[in-house]
């Protein structure tokens, strides 16, 4: 799990200087989520979709409405194919609230701005602090 949050890491930081994030770390990325859940983790098939549908629900209108970027709805549907349905409950929580708070602060003015980092925050706030 650590790498994956890793390689979010280089996702958030390329999002902050580019406002795209490369197709090769979001395969990349998919791969080690797949083999994860594959070899590793105890979650259940039914958890997993559901939390799939559950991003799908939230995400893909907003993608729709050029609310999210393409990349962010990727990594939202990977982690939520790796995640529990209430880790993913608690990474979307953290990150909109993440999300919100620099908005807030930083991007008023702007019309958009990275979600991708806040999305880091949530994973890492939901898996090892909480």
């Amino acid at each position: 799990m650590s790498v994956l949050v890793v390689i979010l890491l280089f996702c958030a930081v390329q999002d902050i200087y580019e406002r795209k994030v490369s197709n090769y770390l979001i395969v990349t990325m998919l791969c080690i989520s797949v083999l994860y859940y594959l070899l590793i983790s105890n979650v259940d098939f039914d958890e997993t979709f559901i939390s799939i549908l559950l991003v799908s629900l939230i995400t893909f209108p907003g993608f729709v409405k050029n609310v999210f970027g393409a990349s962010d709805v990727k990594i939202l549907l990977i982690m939520a194919f790796t995640l529990s349905f209430t880790q993913m409950l608690d990474v979307l929580l953290y990150s909109f609230v993440c999300f919100a708070v620099y908005w807030w602060l930083f991007a008023r003015g702007q019309k958009e701005a990275p979600f991708v980092p806040s999305l880091l925050v949530g994973v890492v706030v939901s898996l090892w602090i909480l």
